[in-house]
């Protein structure tokens, strides 16, 4: 179930095989959980209600009541995304599906907020950039564009090396943090960290989601269609797109400067190439 379905799978290697099947039994059906008091449930799937909350916590959720209205929330929108689900067959339908999900992603973004992250990136001294799975795809994007531009950056994709690492910042950090979901516990963790060391933080989420709370300036990743099976794809394609745009306006704002950093870029290129 969109969002839902995303923080299950980036969570599912902290889930226990009980906590596993209580929350694939809710996403499977979620009007009958809508229906049903945590007791009910309890009973129904054979399980204590604490393991039905202690569940929900490894998704980042309050508890049962929490994880309910996400559901609530979620539940019309994917209901209109089953009656015409897109199951991607030929090079056509990917091409289409691509142009529609990125016209939809752009008209989404704020100019206000691309020029503050941007600038926020140029200003700072030391970058660290924190995603998990899937998301890794745009975070290692986001760190090559960042070291040809001279940016002192590390890409961390693990929670522990996140947390450690943003204990350490100082006020002329910035952390971004990516996620499809928006809703990881790993990543709200290392942020607050973050937030106490003083350093900036950029989020590439959607809007309104957990990590939101943690952030100066949130991109909003957005996207209203579904693919089974998703794999990643629709989030790729928006994270990506605004990967671009950002490292765009950090360049707009970088001017000459980027010209002479990128000259040492190259240089260290062509002196490897030479070497092999």
């Amino acid at each position: 179930m969109g969002n839902l379905l995303q923080s299950y799978n980036e969570n599912l290697h902290l889930l226990t095989p009980t906590e596993e099947r209580i929350l694939d039994f809710m996403i499977s059906n979620p009007e009958k959980c809508l229906e049903c008091t945590i007791n009910e449930l309890s009973k129904v799937l054979k399980v204590s209600q604490s393991m039905i909350v202690k569940a929900a916590r490894k998704l980042g959720y309050s508890g049962f009541t929490g994880l309910k209205l996400v559901i609530a929330g979620e539940l019309n929108i994917l209901v209109q995304r089953e009656k015409s689900p897109v199951l991607l067959k030929d090079l056509q339908s990917y091409e289409e599906l691509s142009l529609e999900t990125i016209r939809e992603a752009y008209s989404h973004l704020s100019e206000e907020r691309l020029s503050l992250a941007a600038a926020s990136l140029k200003d700072a001294q030391n970058i660290d950039i924190y995603s998990f799975g899937f998301d890794s795809v745009a975070g290692h994007d986001l760190y090559l564009k960042m070291l040809q531009g001279g940016k002192r950056v590390r890409h961390l994709e693990n929670g522990y090396e996140q947390i450690i690492s943003a204990s350490n910042l100082h006020r002329d950090s910035v952390v971004v943090a990516i996620s499809g979901t928006g809703m990881s516990g790993d990543l709200a963790e290392a942020l607050e960290f973050a937030r106490k060391s003083g350093a900036g933080v950029i989020t590439v989420a959607p809007e309104k989601s957990r990590l939101c709370a943690y952030s100066d300036v949130n991109l909003e990743s957005y996207y209203s269609r579904l693919v089974f099976p998703e794999g990643g794809l629709i989030t790729r394609i928006v994270q990506l797109l605004i990967m671009d745009i950002l490292y765009m306006r950090f360049l707009e704002l970088c001017g000459e400067e980027f010209e002479e950093r990128y000259k040492k870029f190259k240089e260290a290129l062509d002196y490897k190439r030479r070497k092999k």
